[in-house]
């Protein structure tokens, strides 16, 4: 794919990153098919936007609020575009310390072993788990923490070849192609020129 630079005569993009959270808000984007780690708001801001299911059903709508692992298109009305990504909560304590964990131990990759040995729970019991506390994988919001951090990273001024092999990505193409299967399009369509705030961390 291409990677289309965001259009400088619109509007300025910025992406909010706190606990438990991630926002967009800027320059509608031509988005591919995807299919998130997390749940996402979207809304059009300007206009009504198209929603593309991926048995190729189509509604317009204002808002919709997209479950995780739900390919999807985002196909916009209007110039601007907001998302906000929201970190999952786990009324169960075991899977809420999971979730803490990976958050903070992303680049040592706890892996679902280790982590349901944490909770006393076998590895099978714990993915189930895991899946119906969050309604995400362990898979997916492992790579999400490890998202969060290179963009992060980037918006303190670290390089995306850098953010990313700290971040745990095994090479700079593995980065990229998740990062397109998660949101739709390349790191480098969107993050250059892109005002990236940081807030505090947990």
């Amino acid at each position: 794919m291409q990677d289309i630079p965001l259009p400088e005569s619109c509007c300025p993009a910025t992406v909010w990153l706190g606990p438990g959270y991630a926002v967009y808000l800027g320059p509608s984007l031509q988005l591919d098919a995807h299919s998130g780690a997390v749940h996402c708001l979207a809304v059009g801001v300007d206009a009504p936007f198209t929603l593309r299911t991926a048995d190729g059903a189509e509604r317009v709508v204002r808002s919709a609020l997209i479950p995780p692992r739900t390919t999807h298109q985002v196909i916009a009305g209007g110039e601007r575009m907001l998302f906000f990504y929201i970190d999952p909560v786990a009324m169960d304590p075991r899977i809420d310390a999971a979730l803490k964990t990976i958050r903070s131990d992303f680049a040592a990759t706890p892996t679902a072993a280790e982590l349901a040995a944490a909770a006393n729970l076998s590895v099978s019991r714990f993915l189930h788990l895991f899946s119906a506390e969050t309604g995400t994988s362990f898979r997916r919001y492992r790579l999400w923490a490890r998202m969060a951090h290179v963009a992060r990273a980037v918006g303190e001024g670290a390089d995306f070849t850098t953010a990313a092999i700290e971040a745990g990505f095994a090479s700079p193409s593995h980065f990229s192609d998740t990062f397109h299967a998660m949101f739709g399009l390349t790191a480098s369509a969107l993050l250059p020129g892109t005002r990236v705030v940081v807030e505090m961390r947990k």
